[in-house]
């Protein structure tokens, strides 16, 4: 995983959590009225899995989704899983 991974400097990755810390995207959230599906990873240690609850309260009506035993690469240790979630979601909330 880690060969596959961009070069960056430290300071130009803290740089960039800085900026995430201060992002909040919970109004576009709730102004988006379409179906919403929402992964977290069971060990990721930048967004735990615990938010899904806090997301819960904000927006009920959102689907959320675990990718257990992986980290915030999930996409890139689990795509089948991450695939699979994405299709089951799809095929719940669409009109075939």
């Amino acid at each position: 995983l880690k060969a596959g991974a961009p070069h960056s400097s430290k300071i130009a990755l803290v740089d960039g959590l800085k900026i995430l810390q201060q992002l909040d995207t919970r109004s576009a959230l709730q102004t988006y009225r379409g179906p919403q599906l929402h992964l977290f990873a069971g060990l990721d240690a930048f967004v735990p899995a615990e938010a899904a609850g806090d997301l819960l309260a904000l927006l009920p009506d959102v689907e959320v989704g675990l990718i257990e035993q992986a980290s915030h690469a999930f996409l890139l240790e689990n795509p089948h899983g991450v695939a699979a979630a994405i299709q089951a979601f799809l095929h719940e909330s669409g009109d075939d």
